[in-house]
This record gives structure tokens, C-alpha cells and sequence, in this order.
């Protein structure tokens, strides 16, 4: 009979030399790379899970994206409104400078329109304020003059007081009347109309033609009259005073643009000669 012995099973045990041996090591490494690679990519997917846009995020970000535009626009356009009476009172400064030194070499006289009721004019007895912002008349309506049909604040260009065009333009004006439509009428040796964006005055409060007759608050020169088109502004508009000083003046309640609108032609002069009667001793709401 064979006998079974009671040693326990042979088992293999590694000598510490082979542990240490560069296969040993080599495997060791092998190993721990595969587990990072593994950990790696696991965080990576999870990233990936947590981070993704689902098509109802991207449309409430344009909802919320829309709402802040729509919130901000009107002040933009306020802002930009700012800017552009700025630069139009900026240009009725430089027209004021323009028609302060051309008094000074004309014995203080204003310059002088067809468009004025009184005895400098000689051309016409017809009183026509509301056409005061015309710069140059048509040669086939008018008498020939010895500065070229150029009328009233014409006649600071014609005489280089003021030497750029679009000082004669307001940025805020969307009406037909702009640089761009009379450009090749500023050219000395073309005729034609031309009509810019601020209206003349022409002459004091009580019809005086010499600046030193007039108070400093005395308004001189306005964003246009013609017609309601030809506002610049819609709640107001500029006032050169002959002093230089320019200031807004307010339309509370568009009481100024329903003015406009309602004039007849046989109304017209006199509705704008009451306008300027508010802008004199210095702009201020239209209703007090």
C-alpha cells in the first residue's frame, strides 16, 4: 500500500533576488501605466458627460442673450442720440464764430437775406422765415447779387468765415436735406439750391440788423423749421444765442413738432417767428 505523505502541497515561493529583477520591474510598470491610462480615460468621459450642452441650454442662452439686447438697445440709442447733439451744437458754435466775425467786417451788420421783410433785403417785400435755413437760392428766382445767389449763413462759406459743408449739417437729421444730396452744389462753379439742417434768424428780436444791438441771450440760429421732416430732433433742439452760448431747448409734449404740423401757409411766418420769440432770453420749456 502507498502511503500518502503529510507534507502540504509544494509551493512556489520567490526568492528575493527574482522580485527585484528587471522583468519583475519591467511588469510592475506595465501595470501601473494601464491602471492611470484606465483612471485617465474614466475622468475624461465623466468630464465629458458633465460638461455637454443639451439643445435646451443652448436656446435659453439665446432667450437670455436676446432679452439683455432688447433690454439694452433703447439706452444705446439714447447714448448715441447724446452724442450726435453734441456734435450738432458743436457745428452751430463754429456757424455762430463764423457769423460773430463777419460782423466784425461788415460794421456789424448780419448777414443778409432775400428771405427778410426789411430794407437790406431790396430783392423782396415778402417775409419768409421758415426758408431761412436755405444757403443758396436757385439763379432763376432770384435777381443776380454780387456774392452769387449765397443767402444769409451762405454767405460765411461764400466769404470763407466757415470753410467745411457739413458744419451746415446736423448728424440726428433724417430728412431729405442732407450733405449728400446738395454735395456737388457747394462746388463754387455749379449751380443750384442748396438747404442745410439749422434755420437763420436774421435779425433781433425787434428787427435789428447790428449785432451790438442785441441782448446775449437773443437767439440767432436753430435746428431747422422748414417742415416737420426737416426737425433734427424729436424731443427738442439746439439755440445759438448771439452771445455764442448754445443750449437745448426742450419740446415738452412735441408742442413745438405739432406747431409744424399744423401751420397753414398763410400761418407759417408768423408761427415761426413765435418760435423764435420762445428761444429769446434763453432756451426753456416751450409751455411756461
Amino acid at each position: 500500500m502507498v502511503r500518502l505523505s503529510n507534507r502540504s502541497s509544494p509551493r512556489i515561493v520567490h526568492s528575493p533576488s527574482r522580485r527585484g529583477s528587471p522583468i519583475h520591474r519591467t511588469l510592475k510598470v506595465v501595470y501601473l501605466v494601464r491602471q492611470f491610462q484606465h483612471q485617465s480615460k474614466t475622468l475624461r468621459s465623466a468630464h465629458t458627460r458633465a460638461s455637454a450642452f443639451t439643445l435646451i441650454d443652448v436656446l435659453v442662452s439665446i432667450a437670455v442673450i436676446g432679452l439683455l439686447i432688447a433690454i439694452m438697445l433703447p439706452s444705446i440709442s439714447m447714448v448715441r442720440e447724446s452724442a450726435r447733439k453734441v456734435i450738432c451744437s458743436s457745428s452751430m458754435r463754429q456757424v455762430g464764430l463764423g457769423m460773430n466775425l463777419y460782423a466784425e467786417d461788415n460794421k456789424e451788420m448780419l448777414p443778409s437775406s432775400v428771405f427778410l421783410a426789411n430794407p437790406e433785403a431790396r430783392f423782396t417785400e415778402a417775409y419768409y422765415p421758415h426758408l431761412m435755413d436755405t444757403i443758396r437760392t436757385n439763379a432763376s428766382e432770384f435777381e443776380p447779387r454780387e456774392w452769387d445767389q449765397w443767402d444769409g449763413l451762405g454767405l460765411l462759406y461764400y466769404k470763407s468765415y466757415v470753410t467745411a459743408p457739413g458744419v451746415y449739417y446736423c448728424p440726428s437729421h433724417t430728412g431729405e436735406n442732407t450733405l449728400e444730396k446738395y454735395e456737388d452744389q457747394w462746388n463754387f462753379s455749379t449751380e443750384g439750391e442748396i438747404i442745410a439742417n439749422y434755420q437763420f434768424r436774421g435779425v433781433g428780436p425787434d428787427g435789428q440788423r447790428h449785432l451790438y444791438n442785441m441782448r446775449a441771450t437773443d437767439a440767432m440760429v436753430t435746428d431747422s423749421l422748414r417742415s416737420v421732416e426737416d426737425l433734427n430732433h424729436e424731443n427738442g433742439l439746439n439755440v445759438l444765442a448771439a452771445g455764442l452760448s448754445v443750449a437745448w431747448f426742450e419740446d415738452i409734449d412735441s408742442r413745438l413738432m405739432q406747431s409744424v404740423m399744423s401751420r397753414t401757409d398763410e400761418s407759417i411766418a408768423d408761427d415761426t417767428t413765435q418760435a423764435w420769440q420762445l428761444f429769446d432770453g434763453g432756451p426753456r420749456p416751450i409751455d411756461d
